[in-house]
């Protein structure tokens, strides 16, 4: 999933840290030169000096692919241009602001940023649970947070449509516990087809999502 972080402080460079540790494709747009720099230094996201309230550094960053634009600038009508332009200009599918003054999360909402939220973790988590168009969502936290129960959606013209899980060779601690197909749900056995449209649950330890994501060639 391509997304771009406008705002290169302590949220903005802490999610990327921690978006970029989780496979996302990151890219980060900081207007101060030394922030800029450090961040760049000390993250695996491409860093863009900009202004990130503007058409042109928008574009710079690739922004018509984007899939996300979050903005966690220090003044709250800045992370409301940034989402305008992104979602207005370039069609952006989802837009996410920090709000710094809480009074401002309803007009923020009202003129079009699909969510409001105010804290690092916040964030993460609805990029989780509720942005729709990856592939896979994590549901629950489990055993202290080491561990996920998550939702893995096949894909149209899935590559290994009509593979049996016996021919895949997921990762250790990992298990497909149910799979939903056509509206009926199947327990998963070494013989099973996997086919386009297939949602799975599945049980993982988190280190090995990227094993997982590389095994069943999901990509968000």
């Amino acid at each position: 999933m391509k997304t771009i972080i406008v705002g290169g402080g302590k949220v903005g460079f802490y999610l990327a840290k921690t978006l970029c540790e989780n496979g996302y494709d990151v890219v980060m747009i900081e207007i101060d030169k030394e922030q800029s720099r450090y961040c760049a230094n000390n993250l695996e996201a491409e860093v863009s000096r900009g202004d990130g309230t503007t058409v042109e550094a928008l574009e710079a960053c690739g922004c018509a692919k984007a899939d996300c634009v979050i903005a966690v600038m220090g003044k709250d009508e800045r992370n409301l241009v940034c989402c305008q332009t992104a979602k207005q200009v370039f069609g952006v599918k989802k837009t996410i602001a920090k709000v710094n003054n809480p009074k401002n999360t309803d007009a923020l909402k009202a003129l079009g940023i699909d969510i409001v939220i105010s804290a690092t973790d916040n964030i993460i988590q609805l990029l989780e649970n509720e942005v729709e168009f990856s592939a896979i969502k994590r549901l629950m936290s489990l055993d202290g947070d080491d561990a996920s129960l998550i939702e893995i959606t096949l894909p149209e013209n899935y590559a290994l449509e009509g593979k049996q899980i016996s021919e895949i060779s997921l990762p250790p601690d990992c298990n497909l516990a149910c799979i939903s197909r056509g509206g009926r749900v199947i327990i998963p056995r070494g013989g099973t087809m996997l086919l386009s449209g297939d949602v799975i649950l599945c049980v993982i330890i988190n280190s090995r999502e990227k094993e997982l994501r590389k095994a069943l060639k999901i990509k968000d």
